[in-house]
């Protein structure tokens, strides 16, 4: 069974990676920055190159996956809490950035001919 992991170098991510790891899953994570990531691949992590926020680049991390999990977030740089974003009104607010690009991720799945995808 493969994982793909988005959001895996965040605090909740990196768990969730280390955890899949540990219990023998093959564990892919798409990451923005391969050299930031490499202590995933440390890990023994696969590493693909995506961008949420360039909705092109995340179709081929699905190739082969049987399980994503979704744990981007926001930064705390980010003009928004992760209760509005991650939950809340998330919905509603695609025009907040992390909306938006959840959207985009939850289209791209429900597009992708080899993931089933229940929303």
């Amino acid at each position: 069974v493969t994982i793909l992991v988005i959001g895996g170098t965040g605090t909740l991510g990196r768990q969730i990676v280390k955890t899949a790891l540990d219990e023998g899953y093959q564990v892919r994570c798409l990451v923005r920055n391969l050299r930031r990531s490499s202590f995933l691949k440390d890990w023994g992590a696969e590493l693909v190159y995506g961008d949420l926020s360039l909705p092109e680049t995340i179709p081929a991390s699905f190739k082969g996956v049987n399980i994503v999990i979704d744990a981007a977030t926001v930064r705390p740089t980010d003009n928004f809490t992760a209760e509005k974003i991650d939950w809340k009104d998330a919905p509603q607010n695609p025009d907040i950035p992390l909306l938006d690009l959840k959207l985009k991720l939850a289209e791209a799945l429900e597009n992708s001919v080899n993931t089933p995808y229940q929303r």
